[in-house]
């Protein structure tokens, strides 16, 4: 299909589900929308860091014009996701794009907090009702452990909750050696979890993208996720050789937490995953694939 004059790389179907071939889907796309590339921690495992952002000022009617251009093509936006970067350093940037998106015409706002908590302005952001689901990062049931990974002071108040519709938080925890990288810290974490209320919670191993990724990668098999207490399988999905993930349920004493987890991800796929810098609209996160 095509929008602005170019050719884009869509999914026609859906993923493969257990021993069940993907079906047929809708045209559609998932826009992230980097606000930014600052952020105010320094965590060694970030695939930002030698990114280039635009020079020019973030162009706010432009996304929408975007957004538009694409539904009037007949490519539904599943989601726009608002990351960077840290969101919160630009908190005021991220409250005019909500102000602009009051059209019910502009649906399913998902927050991406890569280091929630750690900025007042991350849990205002949180507290707005626009939001249909808000990701963290969450790395660590230890303050003391996630201010060492994020090399900046983790407040007593970073996971304060309260007034936010929790139904609608994700976590989501790289698997890193020295800090989650056996199935007895990834049993801790499901507990961490559970206790601040979350209802989802999903593993991930480091992409390989730098030197420190690659020393501290830790494979999801060597989580043995499935030989955990109170944890039971429900469901795998995979679009073949480039990406699979897997679903769990953790029951415990009358509390569930659902889990997911990225076996594996081709970090070059891009199909149905444009990216929204400000500037330019591209196929994937690859700095060369401009499409507007």
């Amino acid at each position: 299909m095509e929008a602005f004059g170019k050719e884009l790389q869509i999914k026609r179907f859906g993923c493969n589900c257990l021993d069940e071939p993907g079906q047929p889907i809708d045209p559609s796309v998932n826009l992230f929308v980097k606000v930014t590339k600052s952020c105010n921690a320094h965590c060694l495992f970030c695939s930002n860091a030698e990114t280039s952002m635009p020079s020019a000022p973030f162009n706010v009617p432009k996304l929408l014009e975007i957004i538009r251009e694409l539904k009037t093509s007949g490519i539904r936006v599943n989601r726009v996701n608002i990351t960077g970067g840290e969101p919160s350093v630009v908190s005021a940037l991220v409250e005019e794009i909500l102000q602009k998106m009051e059209d019910p015409d502009f649906t399913d706002l998902h927050l991406h907090l890569n280091t929630n908590g750690l900025l007042p302005q991350s849990q205002r952001l949180m507290h707005h009702p626009r939001w249909d689901s808000i990701s963290m990062s969450l790395h660590h049931y230890d303050l003391s452990k996630l201010s060492e990974l994020y090399g900046c002071e983790i407040p007593n108040k970073a996971f304060d909750f309260e007034g936010i519709d929790r139904q609608r938080l994700n976590a989501s925890c790289n698997l890193i050696k020295g800090y989650i990288d056996s199935p007895e810290k990834a049993s801790k974490m499901l507990d961490f979890a559970l206790e601040l209320g979350l209802p989802r919670i999903g593993f991930v191993a480091l992409m390989k993208v730098n030197a420190f990724c690659q020393d501290h990668f830790v494979d999801l098999e060597d989580i043995h996720l499935d030989t955990l207490p109170h944890v039971y399988f429900t469901k795998s999905m995979d679009r073949g050789s480039d990406c699979k993930c897997s679903n769990y349920l953790y029951n415990k004493n009358l509390k569930i937490l659902e889990i997911y987890m990225r076996n594996y991800a081709n970090p070059q796929y891009c199909e149905s995953s444009l990216v929204y810098d400000g500037e330019f609209l591209r196929q994937g996160f690859h700095q060369n694939n401009i499409i507007y």
